[in-house]
């Protein structure tokens, strides 16, 4: 049976379903619904939004019902201008006090069509689990707020224009991180507009963020796209610096691990270029051969991505790294659920933990959990600091 929440406020339960509405309880007949809502985490529910990609209500809406819903969307609405003209803020109040029951009942039944609609007519992703448990990990950062050193925020300021323009941009505002997982061809993680810009953050500038809790703890892969690759390539696993084996076992030579690693990128990154002592160990030849053709690749994550043949390889290591890093960061999200720690941050191949002094005995965990991915053992580096600027190598 489909449902809708009405309010995504934490101390706002209420929720519509088989035409009544429901105060007390998340009737067990569910099936699906709109959009995830921390209400119904560890529910096993399917979200139309994500099992159609991403796409809005209105993209959703079938052509014959989207006058309804701008209808019934207007109503709800102008309530709500209503609400905020008489100076009431509206994250201080619960939607169904104050949005009449029949305007509610009327948006919540024209979002069951659209869920129908999608469930009936779009096939569900091959990566859909993946998915949704990539949305509730990410949705519940969102509501994490990040806590701010203003007063080095101000200081960086003074000197730094991006600095500046950071201050002015979150100044005042809540602060936290909204990502969003449709915004790459790969799949890679962006920010969506008013997120703070964890992605792209200045070095620098790392030091303005603080944890709630104790510590922040950065677990980061060692050359995770070149790892996936090995992995691609049906190779083992080493357990050592990646660029540190390559020296030994592929160029078998004196260099020192900057000139490996500048080396072994100049040949990954560029399809045309050749290095017949990387082929030997790399053969990208037959990875593609397994995981591309016609313009499609299809990478291990069950995702599709059509591309060139330029872009192919790039985009199956980009993709199934960024796959892998997020799996295993959905699962130390659940690790951490009962907790006061708490997964702060996913940064391209790294996460980062908002750790609780009284907690620092489930690092071990933590970090085996990152380890032992479905691509294997990958070695991982692992960073502990006070703000997330100042993060020092830790190892016990």
């Amino acid at each position: 049976m489909i449902a809708q929440i009405i309010d995504d406020k934490k101390e706002c339960f209420g929720i519509y379903v088989g035409g009544n509405f429901i105060y007390d309880r998340i009737p067990s007949n569910i099936s699906g619904t709109w959009n995830w809502n921390r209400h119904l985490s560890g529910h096993d529910i399917d979200y139309a939004h994500i099992w159609a990609g991403g796409k809005s209500m209105h993209e959703s809406c079938p052509e014959e019902i989207k006058t309804r819903l701008e209808a019934r969307e207007a109503k709800v609405k102008a309530v709500i201008k209503s609400v905020v003209n008489a100076k009431i803020n509206v994250d201080d109040i619960c939607l169904y006090d104050v949005i009449p029951e029949q305007f509610l009942r009327h948006y919540l039944e024209i979002k069951n069509e659209i869920c129908s609609h999608v469930f009936q007519n779009i096939e569900k992703p091959k990566n859909y689990s993946f998915l949704s448990q990539t949305y509730e990990t990410i949705q519940e950062i969102s509501t994490q707020n990040i806590k701010i050193d203003w007063e080095l925020l101000k200081v960086l300021s003074s000197r730094d224009l991006k600095a500046s323009h950071l201050l002015k941009r979150i100044q005042g505002a809540r602060t936290f991180v909204n990502y969003d997982m449709f915004g790459t061809k790969t799949g890679r993680l962006s920010i969506k507009e008013g997120s703070f810009p964890i992605l792209n953050l200045k070095t620098e500038h790392k030091s303005i963020l603080t944890p709630q809790n104790d510590w922040y703890v950065e677990l980061d892969y060692n050359g995770a796209e070149i790892r996936t690759l090995l992995s691609l390539s049906d190779i083992n696993q080493p357990y050592e610096d990646i660029h540190e084996w390559n020296i030994k076992n592929v160029y078998q030579k004196d260099m020192t691990r900057e000139q490996a690693k500048k080396r072994f990128f100049a040949w990954l990154y560029n399809p045309n270029s050749e290095d017949q002592l990387i082929e030997k160990y790399y053969d990208r030849k037959k990875v593609l051969e397994k995981y591309y053709s016609d313009g499609l690749v299809q990478t291990p994550f069950g995702r599709d991505i059509e591309c060139d043949d330029f872009h192919s390889l790039n985009y199956l290591l980009q993709s199934s790294s960024s796959d892998n890093c997020i799996t295993q960061a959905n699962n130390i999200h659940r690790f951490l659920r009962d907790k006061r720690s708490n997964l702060a941050f996913i940064v391209h191949d790294s996460v980062v933990i908002d750790l609780a002094h009284d907690e620092r005995h489930i690092l071990p965990q933590i970090k085996e959990i990152f380890e032992e991915t479905k691509l294997g053992k990958f070695k991982t580096g692992l960073k502990i600091g006070k703000n997330y600027g100042e993060l020092k190598e830790f190892s016990w």
